[in-house]
């Protein structure tokens, strides 16, 4: 078993390449009886068209059998001349060597151009197959008729017409025979048939709705069959008015052409091709077509002209019909999907609403409760501020504060408080807003007094244990935030600066304007567990009607609407201009000054402002 097995592997090649030459030697008797009297060029070359197709279905490993057959067929034909049979051998050798290489030539750029799998279902796919066969059919009536001409048996002064009728017929064996096998002995399926067989119901069809559909298929075949007939039945009667009145009506079967392309797909359209070529040259054969002319060649041209017209339009016809059907088919495979996305989103979305509609009501319940906090949080803020009638009990000094956040909690803080004859004045920055931001400034506002209470009076010492009392709360919290703080002590005019903040303005009396950098006097608070190292101190002496300004960078940084900032330069400037009015109104001035200067542009950053007035 295994042995008969093996050997039918082993023969299974060889008997293949014996059924191509086969096949080839039974075209080529169909094509030697439509061949010119004076040589061996045929109207239509029937192996052309079956070689090419059995390359493109079988591969390029069955070229042998092609060459077989037709060096057989042609020495079949050529021994019955007078020449030699050593020269009809090699004439034969020479065709044989022509047929092969165009079948070749022809399977090789029809596979790299378009493939074999998409040859006849395009539009653009038909002509680039005609322009590949017009170019691979002249190999082989150019080894054909000058091996013909070499042995005798065409005069080369009919090579030239040899040659064009030969690769006329080639070329329409080719156009006429290749798509029909193609597409009909392909073992794979037709792609719109595969399509259309793809599953597209959904799951529940009840067994009625079934019986419904096989009542309407057997209904269609039986219209298909009767609609089959009578195109045959057409066909029939055109051919007889054409072939057997000789009417010149032979393109009245044009219709019908596009007829089967239209009713019949590419199977339908590729049999109606052969029938129709069919029976033209039959006609024309037994002259009885409206082709005859004078000259053989000329009703040979006119009738392959016919046949190459018809075949070209009718596959292209049914190519661009293909196409239509196989973007139908796939559009409503798109639909269906489409269908059932459309309504797993719709339950994904469903799913979708309920859960947002709860995590709303959480939400809302969520905001009240911060709303509740940041709202604590903010009078809890509001109520730490130093109130007017303390700031009007400090003997020496003129003060006017103003806070405004740009969210409901800002990160900006000021303090004034008084301890044994001691005012401290405090203004701050907090990076960021919100309930963090505010919570921090009411740390170290508490801090600030707690470490007052105590009677530190140590600025270094003061600003260290500040620090770290502050730092282990974030650690705490597990915040990222810190603040820049500027602490001043303030005791018989005498200003003492610590810590790293803005720039303090000094506006001496008579509008001379002095700038202190804070930038070496601290370290911002929070940032690291000790900054004793970091931290110094500057004193200031003031005069009688000497204006300190202390703010934050809201003021600074405060841009109108087109981006350019307020600027330290300018709140100098209405200082300076205004040095000689009291704490208040030098405070209410800057203010409306800024405010001025932003516009209706949107405020991004809390705005602090605190005046001192050496009275």
């Amino acid at each position: 078993m295994i042995q008969d097995q093996s050997l039918m592997k082993r023969t299974a090649p060889l008997l293949r390449i014996l059924l191509v030459a086969t096949l080839y030697y039974l075209g080529a008797k169909l094509g030697f009886l439509l061949s010119i009297s004076e040589g061996n060029a045929s109207s239509v070359w029937p192996p052309s068209g079956m070689m090419l197709a059995v390359l493109l279905l079988g591969g390029y490993r069955l070229w042998p059998g092609i060459l077989l057959g037709a060096i057989a067929a042609n020495i079949l034909n050529l021994l019955s001349s007078d020449r030699p049979w050593f020269v009809s051998v090699a004439v034969a050798v020479g065709i044989g060597l022509g047929g092969t290489s165009e079948a070749l030539t022809g399977a090789f750029f029809n596979q790299r151009w378009i493939g074999t799998s998409h040859i006849f279902n395009q539009g653009q796919n038909i002509f680039k197959f005609v322009a590949i066969e017009a170019f691979s059919c002249m190999t082989s009536p150019t080894l054909g008729v000058i091996s013909l001409c070499l042995g005798g048996f065409v005069s080369w002064s009919d090579f030239g017409y040899s040659w064009f009728t030969w690769w006329i017929g080639d070329v329409t064996g080719i156009l006429v025979l290749t798509p029909f096998i193609v597409t009909w002995f392909r073992p794979s399926l037709n792609l719109i048939l595969r399509i259309a067989r793809t599953n597209f119901s959904r799951q529940g069809i009840n067994y009625q709705r079934n019986r419904q559909t096989k009542h309407l298929k057997y209904s269609s075949k039986s219209l298909k069959l009767l609609e089959g007939v009578s195109w045959l039945f057409l066909i029939g009667i055109i051919a007889k008015i054409a072939f057997g009145f000789r009417y010149p009506v032979e393109y009245l079967m044009i219709p019908l052409l596009v007829w089967a392309a239209f009713r019949f797909g590419r199977k339908g359209a590729t049999l109606a091709i052969c029938i129709v070529s069919a029976i033209a040259v039959i006609g024309s054969v037994y002259g009885i077509s409206s082709f005859i002319r004078s000259t053989l060649y000329e009703s040979l041209l006119l009738l392959q002209a016919f046949i190459s017209s018809i075949t070209v339009t009718t596959l292209v016809l049914s190519a661009v019909i293909s196409e239509r059907q196989h973007a139908q088919v796939a559009l409503q495979k798109l639909n269906q999907e489409l269908e059932l996305r459309v309504e797993q989103r719709t339950s994904e979305l469903q799913d979708a609403n309920q859960e947002i509609t709860r995590l709303n009501e959480r939400l809302k319940a969520e905001n009240m409760r911060m709303s509740a906090e940041l709202e604590i949080t903010r009078q809890l803020q509001q109520m730490i501020l130093p109130k007017d009638e303390e700031l009007a009990s400090i003997a020496q000094l003129e003060i006017a504060g103003f806070m405004e956040p740009a969210d409901e909690v800002g990160g900006d803080y000021y303090d004034i408080l008084q301890q044994d004859g001691i005012v401290k004045i405090g203004i701050g920055d907090v990076t960021g807003h919100g309930l963090e931001s505010g919570v921090l400034t009411i740390m170290v506002q508490t801090a600030v007094r707690t470490i007052l209470a105590m009677n530190e009076t140590d600025p270094v010492k003061f600003f260290a244990i500040l620090n770290q009392t502050i730092y282990d709360n974030i650690q705490r919290m597990n915040s990222d935030k810190n603040l820049t703080l500027a602490l001043l002590d303030y005791q018989n005019g005498v200003l003492r600066l610590t810590g790293q903040h803005e720039e303090m303005i000094i506006v001496r009396s008579g509008g001379l304007v002095e700038l202190i950098d804070t930038i070496d006097l601290g370290f911002p608070i929070g940032l690291e567990a000790d900054i004793t190292d970091f931290i110094a101190f500057n004193d200031v002496n003031l005069n009688s009607g000497d204006v300190v300004v202390l703010y934050t960078d809201g003021i600074t940084e405060a841009e109108d609407i087109n981006g350019v900032q307020y600027g330290l330069e300018r709140l100098c400037e209405i200082v300076k201009d205004n040095w000689y009015l009291s704490a208040s109104d030098i405070k209410d001035v800057a203010i409306q000054d800024v405010r001025r200067h932003i516009g209706g542009h949107k405020v991004y950053d809390d705005i602090t402002l605190v005046i001192l007035k050496q009275k």
